[in-house]
Order: structure tokens, then C-alpha cells, then sequence
């Protein structure tokens, strides 16, 4: 398992930077947007960290020790103040009522259990507070979702853990927040097929 950990995070910059000027814009309605205490579920190696306003306090949640130095390194290099926690999504090692936003950009796809993760969200939020999120989903066409089923076990195998079916819109749905606003959307990566997209906000 260290040797996967070590390669995605690794190659994850470069694939990172092939995508960001198209993704940009979604890290800007999600990160760009957090306020007052915010954790960060999966953060990679700090994609995020250059769209978050000056001001916020910043807990990042990253289990994987290769992604986190990098993590560590992007905070020093932008002058950012972060706590970085080595755990995983689906048990966040806070009291209820932490924090203001919850931001996740690109790793529901990657969890162990969508709906606990979620869940986990909702329950570390204060009252009024924002879950701030933007994923690939599962497609609602049914030709384009037979396509993502079949194709998944050989995406999932080569990304280290990455799942295109997932309904992870209906997940934040059933999971009980008072408001939510999504916004449904098909990204090009320059494949022949486009990926569809969520991004938006639910309020605890």
C-alpha cells in the first residue's frame, strides 16, 4: 500500500496541472468560498490551498503520509497556516460542531464509504455551516452510466482507488442537510467522453 501511496502522490501534481485550468473555476465556487474554521476532507497535496480567502483557519484531513509532506511543503511555500491530521474521512477525529465549512473537491470518488463520509460532514458542522463540494458522479444517461459501470474496475485499478460511478450527489442528499444547491455539469478532459460533474453547497 505504501508503494500506491507513494506513485499517485507522486504523479498526482503533474495530472493535477493538465486539469486545472479546467477545474479552476469549480475550486474557486468551492475552497474560494470557505470561511471562519475550515476542514478540508482529502487534500491531496494542497490543490486547494491557493483559492482559500486570507483569513480562514485551515485543518486539512490527509491519511496519506507522501501526500501530506507535499501538502506541508505547498502550505510553507504560500504562506499558509494549516493543521494537517494523518486520518480518513470516514471517522474525522473532532467534536460535533467544529467547524464552519467542510470543503471536498475531487476524493468522495476515493473514499471507503461515501455515506459515512458525508455523514461525517454533516455531524462536524456548526449550525448554518457549508458544505462546500465539487466531484465527478455517476452519469444519470443510462448509456453513458453502463459505460462508467463497465469501464470502472480497470479506472479504478490504474488511479489507485478512483470510482466513476458513483451517485455521490444523491449521497449529500439523503444526508440530511436543511438547504442544498447542486449544479449538475459535464467537464472535457480531452477524451473522447465527458465527465459529469457536481459542484455546490448544502447547509447544515
Amino acid at each position: 500500500m505504501s508503494l500506491s501511496q507513494w506513485l499517485f502522490a507522486a504523479g498526482y501534481d503533474a495530472l493535477d496541472r493538465t486539469v486545472q485550468r479546467r477545474v479552476r473555476p469549480y475550486r474557486r465556487k468551492t475552497a474560494g468560498r470557505a470561511w471562519g474554521d475550515v476542514l478540508e476532507i482529502g487534500a491531496g497535496t494542497g490543490s486547494n490551498l491557493s483559492f482559500y480567502p486570507d483569513g480562514v483557519r485551515i485543518t486539512a484531513v490527509e491519511p496519506n503520509p507522501h501526500m501530506a509532506r507535499r501538502l506541508r511543503r505547498k502550505a510553507r511555500a504560500l504562506a499558509k497556516d494549516v493543521t494537517i491530521v494523518a486520518d480518513v474521512g470516514e471517522r474525522l477525529p473532532f467534536a460535533d460542531g467544529s467547524f464552519d465549512c467542510v470543503v471536498s473537491t475531487l476524493v468522495l470518488c476515493m473514499v471507503d464509504d461515501l455515506t459515512r463520509v458525508v455523514a461525517e460532514a454533516r455531524r462536524v458542522l456548526r449550525p448554518g455551516g457549508e458544505f462546500l463540494f465539487y466531484e465527478h458522479v455517476a452519469s444519470p444517461n443510462g448509456p453513458k452510466r453502463w459505460l462508467q459501470d463497465r469501464l470502472n474496475p480497470l479506472w479504478r485499478f490504474t488511479t489507485t482507488g478512483c470510482n466513476l460511478n458513483r451517485d455521490i450527489g444523491g449521497a449529500i442528499r439523503s444526508a440530511g442537510f436543511k438547504e442544498l444547491e447542486v449544479e449538475d455539469f459535464e467537464l472535457s478532459l480531452g477524451l473522447p467522453m465527458t465527465l459529469p460533474n457536481i459542484v455546490g453547497r448544502a447547509v447544515a
